[in-house]
């Protein structure tokens, strides 16, 4: 008996379906309203941690903890002030696990705190192993590590000298006029030694 082949005619069929179902696709995604863009928007950043656009936000946060320490080291108070909300919080000297040390609340005590610097004469302080992470379109938070060499002068029983120490920041931060600032930060020293400078021979 003589075979049919039914192969052409069902591959033509699901050819039909498979292109429907696109059309459909298609159509659906067109009448989606901007309140399910927004939904789904907002479940992304539910489940990843961070909403679009935050490799920027996290760029220009990364770039405020290097400002900071650069006002640091130039003792300037005016850069310094920029870098904080005014109801900002600082707390300094605290426990490695972040808990106690001294406490700075509102902007004018967090720039006077800048005063300290003057303890010594020269300082760099070196950013490192910053973790950020951008928690909603406004806040973020923020884990880091600084080495800073801090410069004492000489005085009457001893030489000039360099204190080594390792810090960690905590952070939080808020967007504020597209400015990320910090609104708390917990300064915690974790180690530091101590040794005598070398003065610098300048050739005139």
């Amino acid at each position: 008996m003589p075979t049919t082949d039914f192969a052409p005619e069902r591959r033509r069929m699901l050819t039909m379906l498979g292109t429907g179902a696109a059309v459909a696709g298609l159509g659906a995604l067109a009448a989606a309203t901007p309140a399910t863009a927004a939904a789904s928007e907002e479940l992304s950043t539910a489940a990843y941690g961070s909403p679009a656009g935050s490799a920027e936000d996290e760029l220009a946060i990364n770039r405020l903890l290097e400002t900071y320490l650069f006002a640091v080291d130039t003792k300037d108070k005016t850069v310094f002030r920029t870098l904080f909300t005014d109801d900002a919080v600082l707390t300094v000297m605290a426990h490695p696990d972040g808990t106690a040390g001294i406490v700075k609340t509102g902007i004018e005590a967090v720039v006077a705190n800048l005063d300290g610097a003057a303890a010594w004469g020269y300082s760099t302080h070196v950013t490192a192993n910053a973790y950020i992470r951008v928690t909603g379109r406004y806040t973020a938070t923020g884990d880091s590590h600084a080495t800073a060499q801090l410069v004492y002068p000489a005085t009457a029983t001893a030489p000039e000298t360099v204190v080594v120490r390792g810090i960690r920041y905590r952070d939080e931060y808020v967007k504020s006029a597209g400015v990320w600032k910090i609104r708390k930060r917990v300064f915690s020293p974790l180690w530091q030694y101590n040794g005598t400078a070398v003065q610098i021979t300048y050739p005139n």
